[in-house]
């Protein structure tokens, strides 16, 4: 290296440009067709307004089929985009580095063609935005993420929770479909409406159907410590039921098993007609208990069962028409979405937006997939439930995988909700933790941040909506927004 920690400045001749780095921006171009060529059939299925979209996402799936560090790193030593903020507009990206580099050579760039698509670096951020709010409702005039709220039961019977929630900057009402029931639920929306009359404030209802939730069916409360070996079964003295008699045909042995949102884990170690046998091999210290009702995660099971059961038809039917967005739980590939699809036509609840809950290994793994077919009936939108999908994909990885999922829908230009335990001390307890007010800061990156029940949530969600309106002037999704810094004067 040169004086100062620079490097030498490269030498035209030394073709380097010519050789190396235009070569290889040209195959990821060419691999970008042919991924949108392997996807043309589920792309020509997805709704006319969001085709360049699909095609966009193909596009980013290209790119990220290969390790492209290394050219990153030269294009950041020319001064040039490293492609690592290019999601919402991978072509045009490509394109524009490669035109550049034409120049700087002094050549004419002969080898790009003009490319019939409407995404570049300021329509495909567009395009997020107006899907956000065709599906999520407009912002707050601060902040772009809205705050959505699950709603507690007292909400049917006291005017006054909801209305404190919207006046505090409540965006969507979150009704959640596996406790109270269809009078209640219709209650909170009458509450909704006379606060919005109040508060003059416009709110979202967002309808979460419950789905096939696997969890311990009911049984004595149970003292579990590493080293013990648990039945599961159908029933019976000393047998942990399950609520979902389709998995016992679905287990084999050697596969994991969590309960309780990954407080006991185990292995399968045995399988017959009636159940299965599991050795507990993860619990903290001293034991935990495992009562009915907690929930039962088979990260490494294939489970043959509908997405939607018959209390999720019942509830959608009497629901849907009452929902600005009905939420999908345990979806596991992109044939549950079209199934949802389909009963919605055959309600006419077209109008109505859908939100897919990324909570299992099997939605992770087909989301690119279930991203195409949600965008053949938008508005469509991802939420990141990030408690089951810690247990499904291990939380060692969760961190990694969430940030996937943020880049995949920002390449297909479809919302993200974030949600689980986002300020859950905050709301529980009224004083939050460190760590809950970085990842309430982290949440900026979404288009929606989902908070939980809890006897502090109104001022939960007036210091998340200060949160959200600090960190907008600092962060829109992986690019850091230069503001002025008051604490730069102290140097002068």
């Amino acid at each position: 290296m040169s004086g100062g920690g620079r490097l030498p400045p490269m030498k035209r001749n030394d073709g380097y440009i010519n050789e190396r780095l235009i070569p290889a921006l040209m195959e990821l171009r060419t691999d970008a067709f042919a991924v949108e060529n392997e996807l043309r059939a589920e792309i020509d299925r997805v709704h006319i307004g969001y085709t360049d979209s699909a095609r966009n996402l193909a596009h980013y799936l290209a790119m990220r089929r290969s390790d492209i560090r290394e050219l990153q790193e030269e294009l950041t030593f020319l001064g040039l985009s490293s492609l690592g903020r290019s999601e919402s507009c991978v072509m045009s990206t490509l394109e524009n580095v490669i035109d550049t580099l034409h120049r700087i050579e002094g050549r004419e760039n002969t080898g790009v063609g003009s490319v019939p698509t409407t995404v570049d670096a300021r329509t495909g951020p567009m395009y997020l935005v107006d899907h956000a709010r065709q599906l999520l409702g407009p912002t707050d005039a601060q902040r772009n993420a809205r705050i959505m709220v699950t709603m507690p039961s007292e909400a049917a019977t006291d005017p006054n929770v909801i209305h404190d929630l919207v006046d505090a900057g409540m965006d969507i009402m979150r009704i959640n479909c596996a406790h109270d029931d269809a009078d209640a639920w219709l209650a909170m929306i009458e509450h909704l409406r006379q606060a919005e009359r109040v508060t003059q404030r416009y709110c979202k209802v967002y309808v979460d159907l419950a789905g096939p939730k696997l969890r311990v069916g009911p049984m004595e409360r149970v003292r579990v410590h590493s080293g013990d070996r648990l039945r599961v079964g159908r029933g019976g003295d000393g047998v942990i039921p399950c609520t979902l008699p389709e998995v016992f045909g679905s287990v084999h042995e050697g596969e994991a098993i969590w309960f309780d949102d990954g407080k006991i884990g185990g292995v399968i170690c045995s399988v017959d007609e009636e159940g299965f046998n599991v050795d507990v091999t993860r619990v903290k210290s001293g034991g935990a208990w495992l009562r009915e009702e907690k929930g039962i995660n088979l990260p490494d099971t294939k489970i043959t069962i509908d997405a939607l059961t018959e209390t999720d038809l019942h509830n959608l039917a009497v629901m849907g028409p009452h929902a600005d967005t009905i939420g999908m739980s345990f979806v596991r590939n992109d044939r549950d979405v079209a199934s949802l699809f389909a009963h919605m036509r055959a309600l006419r609840l077209q109008n109505c937006g859908v939100v897919v809950k990324i909570e299992t290994r099997d939605a992770f793994d087909h989301l690119p997939r279930i991203l195409l077919e949600g965008l053949t009936s938008p508005p469509f939108g991802i939420m990141v439930a990030r408690g089951d999908l810690a247990v499904e994909v291990g939380y060692e990885r969760l961190a990694e995988v969430q940030e996937e999922i943020l880049w995949l829908c920002e390449a297909a230009h479809v919302p993200v909700i974030w949600a689980t335990q986002v300020l859950e001390g905050m709301a529980k307890k009224g004083t939050p933790t460190r760590a809950e007010v970085s990842d309430a800061a982290m949440s900026v990156r979404a288009e929606c941040v989902m908070l939980n029940k809890g006897p502090y949530i109104v001022d939960t969600v007036r210091f998340l909506s200060d949160v959200l309106n600090r960190m907008a002037a600092h962060q829109s999704k992986k690019r850091t927004l230069l503001r002025r810094l008051h604490v730069s004067d102290a140097v002068v």
